[in-house]
């Protein structure tokens, strides 16, 4: 079932509360480096409307009841699944189809408003040649006091299964789940939106025949990196993510951009690893103190000391996340490398091989879906002589 997935995001350790809410076969993608895109590249007539910059939304109030049917009938709901700082999510029923749905209901007397920030970045996203990995707006709108948004139902969260799985992951599963949250963050830039909010409730499975499909899910606190051109770098910001898995520089109150998504992935993938991270649980009396806390740990705490025990790839995989500069496009490719070929020298894996699926009759599943790469808003690209193309990134990511 689809669950919120900050249900815990408002505890000072999580940082600011970032929304609330919420194998088979492969099957080839062609990327730009190889023909060109079947779809033109995003102009900024595409790109979500200008919004102002997301911030923390306000629990619903006390007593106030999201409405038996939305959209004219078409949705029933059922029953409430969570609620966080945004509002609140529930499991709902298409009427006539009798599929379920999950619906994030946010009341319309909040002071910040993240619903429809959502909802625009949602409907960019969802363009007919989207990959696999990012869940459906259904509907959207509001009835009576509330902003309703309707999404297809997605299954557990990463968090869910760490819990489920003795509170850690084993190599292939960590690699397995890399791979895919690298493919989906890597669309997620390509389309000049950077998400903010990475954390293991923030990635969740699929159901039924895409229990292995990983989804990236609430974008609440996404925002434009790129129009056109590169936003410009700012200071003296608050941190607007979840602090145990935030970059060091989104601590140090820098603006966020492409390279502090990647961190955050490392970080997350260590707690897969580890089952905890050595700024976790720290000891303060106020949340100023706890953030500068974690920050001192994060900065101080050695790769070789943060990865002991586990493949060089994760650490590797830090070390070029964090040398990036504001605006350097990522080398996806090779940072996608340094996991497939952990999952090489493990040995044969097939794309469902996650541990909590070991032994269990899976039926049949529905392929991934892989693509070489995928063209960024500030790659330039080339025609070669054999009527191809290459993609010419603003600057080499790949940096030990």
């Amino acid at each position: 079932m689809w669950l919120l997935s900050g249900g815990s995001g408002c505890l000072p350790e999580l940082g600011a509360c970032g929304g609330r809410a919420l194998g088979g076969q492969v099957v080839k993608r062609t990327g730009a480096a190889h023909a060109p895109r079947p779809t033109p590249r995003p102009t900024p007539r595409e790109v979500p409307k200008r919004h102002p910059e997301p911030q923390q939304g306000k629990p619903m109030s006390s007593g106030a009841k999201p409405p038996s049917k939305i959209g004219n009938g078409k949705y029933e709901i059922e029953k409430k699944l969570g609620a966080g700082c945004f509002g609140e999510v529930w499991r709902g029923r298409d009427t006539s189809t009798k599929d379920l749905v999950a619906v994030k209901f946010e009341d319309l007397q909040g002071h910040a408003l993240q619903l429809e920030h959502e909802h625009d970045i949602l409907k960019h996203l969802s363009r007919p040649d989207r990959p696999q990995g990012f869940a459906e707006a259904l509907w959207w709108g509001h009835e009576g006091r509330f902003h309703c948004l309707v999404m297809e139902m997605l299954g557990r969260s990463l968090e869910e299964r760490l819990k489920s799985s003795g509170g850690k992951f084993n190599s292939q599963s960590a690699v397995l789940v890399a791979e895919q949250v690298m493919r989906r963050i890597e669309y997620l830039h390509s389309k000049g939106i950077v998400h903010r909010d990475i954390k293991p409730e923030n990635f969740m499975f699929g159901i039924k025949g895409k229990i292995h499909h990983l989804y990236l899910i609430d974008f609440g606190l996404s925002k434009r990196y790129h129009d056109q051109k590169h936003t410009q770098i700012r200071h003296n910001l608050s941190l607007t993510g979840t602090a145990r898995y935030a970059s060091i520089n989104a601590h140090k109150g820098i603006e966020q951009s492409r390279r502090d998504d990647l961190e955050a992935i490392g970080h997350m993938l260590l707690y897969f690893l580890r089952g905890s991270l050595p700024w976790s649980g720290l000891d303060a009396k106020t949340q100023e103190e706890k953030y500068r806390k974690i920050r001192e740990k994060k900065e101080h705490t050695p790769l070789d000391e943060l990865c002991a025990g586990f493949p060089d790839a994760f650490k590797v995989y830090l070390q070029r996340s964090r040398s990036l500069e504001f605006k350097d496009r990522p080398d996806y490719v090779a940072l996608r490398k340094l996991f497939s070929d952990v999952r090489a020298e493990i040995g044969p894996a097939e794309d469902h091989g996650f541990q909590w699926l070991e032994g269990r009759d899976l039926g049949q599943l529905d392929p991934l879906e892989y693509w070489e790469d995928l063209r960024q808003p500030d790659d330039i690209v080339l025609s070669n002589k054999g009527g191809g193309f290459c993609l010419c990134g603003s600057k080499s990511a790949v940096r030990d």
